[in-house]
């Protein structure tokens, strides 16, 4: 028992270590509470509150494994290397189409439940949030190059 509440305090341990060095893990976060809060709010079923907290904790975790991977990679190689740089944008990008999942989730409920609106508004907004991201994105790196 003794090893399994010094593996528990590691595990917070860490948590706290993610959630106050990473700012997208703080906005996650205080997003994660607001869908909690309208969850009960609604009284939404049980259904409906297990997949807003898949989404949920999908994102968490994954900002958590992004973490990890930057800091690894920081620490194998501490200069910069493409390859780095990469690994750790393909990490950002599980993050990102985590972060997409959950959208397209709150809205096909939340959407559903407040409004009245049809699961496919749901896909719709996803769908738009991943173009406004990779298209604002596309902007962004085109700029740096003109300079």
């Amino acid at each position: 028992m003794r090893k399994f509440s010094k593996s528990i305090s590691f595990a917070i341990k860490g948590l706290f270590e993610v959630f106050k060095t990473q700012r997208n893990f703080k906005i996650q976060t205080f997003f994660a509470l607001i869908a909690f809060t309208l969850s009960f709010i609604l009284n939404l079923n049980e259904s409906q509150i297990l997949w807003i907290s898949l989404a949920i904790f999908f994102v968490l975790i994954l900002e958590t494994i992004n973490t990890l991977i930057e800091k690894m990679m920081d620490l194998i190689h501490p200069h910069y290397n493409p390859i780095v740089g990469l690994i750790k944008d393909l990490g950002a990008a599980a993050v990102l189409i985590a972060a997409s999942f959950s959208i397209v989730i709150a809205v096909v409920i939340f959407g559903g439940k407040i409004f009245n609106w049809p699961p496919k508004y749901g896909i719709i907004i996803g769908i738009a949030f991943i173009v406004f991201i990779i298209t604002g994105s596309l902007f962004k790196g085109r700029e740096k190059n003109d300079r």
